[in-house]
């Protein structure tokens, strides 16, 4: 079984996803919203970019390369 690592709001410190192998699953959810390929996040079933991982931060993707100047979200245990 893998370790699960829990995804953090930046903002409100609250658990928002727990991560199990390349998926994030909502909090008491079963059903992957998001798949990691390294450094990327994309939501299940659909090609775009949702996040940029930098470190154990995740920056919201804007699109056009851009990015959120603040992380949404941090990589906790």
């Amino acid at each position: 079984m893998d370790n699960l690592r829990y995804i953090f709001d930046s903002v409100s410190e609250k658990a928002i996803f727990y991560q199990s192998g390349d998926f994030l699953f909502p909090i008491g959810g079963n059903k992957a919203a998001y798949w990691i390929d390294g450094e990327y996040v994309f939501p299940v079933g659909a090609p775009e970019i949702a996040f940029w991982v930098m470190g154990n931060e995740l920056f919201r993707h804007l699109g056009n390369g851009e990015l959120t100047r603040e992380p949404v979200y941090y990589i906790g245990d």
